[in-house]
């Protein structure tokens, strides 16, 4: 090829390849920007609800009845907790734990608010839920690469955690969050920490558990607004399996979007519940 024909030949293509060069540099730049923003999805697979036995369930009468064979609550209080009984909402067949249900068999019988009974009750709704969950996914147990527990008001040791683990034979390097202390937030709570993770991590699989225990948090005092949760709460938990594999996007009952929540700091919020010894003491029992 003569010089002169070569010469011309590159000037020819010389704005091309230029022009091709900056799109390039412009498409790439944008495809790092997306995957630099981009969060895996999150999918909620689908869920289970704890359902108690028969032999939790009682009756309006029967928890009255139970409240005053705890032999420290006041006439008053006893009436004031058949009104707000009365108002609640609450069936008439709701769940009890074993250890407060156990003084219906026996007049002289009192709640058992040791900590065997507590966890037995926590086990009982725990190993329940995640194991119809399970089932309900299809989820191997070893498969779940992520475990957040959440009770507010019971924290033994071993954890929660651990006993989920332990009981369905988990893997050993599965990233596990026991939370306490959290109150009525605390599923939210578990949710967002559940979707943070899976933000991170691709091709994960996440069980979030939430529950609350009854057996050490009967109140009894007769101080009135704290007589409310004697006839409020009640045995229940859940289990949620979350996954970002795209496989399970095809078969998840929701996608999860935001998580919004707002963590109140004033006085009024931080004392808006607290635990204290009558919970536990009876001789603070009127």
């Amino acid at each position: 090829m003569p010089l002169e024909t070569a010469r011309a030949l590159a000037m020819t293509m010389h704005p091309v390849l230029f022009d091709m060069g900056w799109r390039g540099t412009l498409l790439l730049l944008c495809l790092v920007y997306f995957w630099a923003r981009h969060h895996h999805p999150v999918y909620l697979v689908d869920f289970a609800v704890f359902e108690p036995p028969e032999s939790w369930k009682l009756t309006h009468e029967e928890l009255l009845e139970c409240m005053r064979r705890q032999k420290c609550f006041t006439d008053e209080s006893l009436s004031f907790l058949q009104r707000i009984l009365a108002k609640s909402g609450t069936g008439p067949a709701t769940a009890w734990p074993p250890g407060i249900v156990r003084c219906l068999h026996s007049e002289d019988m009192v709640a058992d608010q040791s900590v065997e009974a507590a966890r037995k009750e926590s086990e009982m709704v725990i190993c329940d839920v995640v194991r119809h969950v399970l089932h309900r996914t299809a989820t191997d147990p070893k498969s779940v690469d992520i475990l957040i527990v959440n009770c507010s008001l019971f924290s033994p040791t071993p954890s929660l955690c651990a006993m989920v683990m332990s009981h369905f034979e988990m893997r050993s390097d599965v990233m596990s969050y026991n939370l306490s202390g959290m109150g009525c937030s605390a599923s939210l709570i578990a949710i967002e920490m559940a979707q943070s993770i899976l933000r991170s991590y691709p091709n994960r699989t996440a069980l979030v558990v939430s529950t609350e225990n009854l057996t050490q948090n009967l109140y009894h005092g007769n101080e009135r607004s704290m007589l409310l949760q004697n006839t409020l709460f009640r045995c229940g938990g859940a289990a949620v399996v979350l996954s970002n594999k795209w496989r399970d996007g095809q078969r998840a009952k929701y996608k999860l979007l935001h998580v919004v929540r707002t963590h109140g700091v004033s006085k009024e919020a931080y004392e808006a519940w607290r635990r204290t010894s009558q919970f536990l003491d009876r001789t603070f029992c009127l």
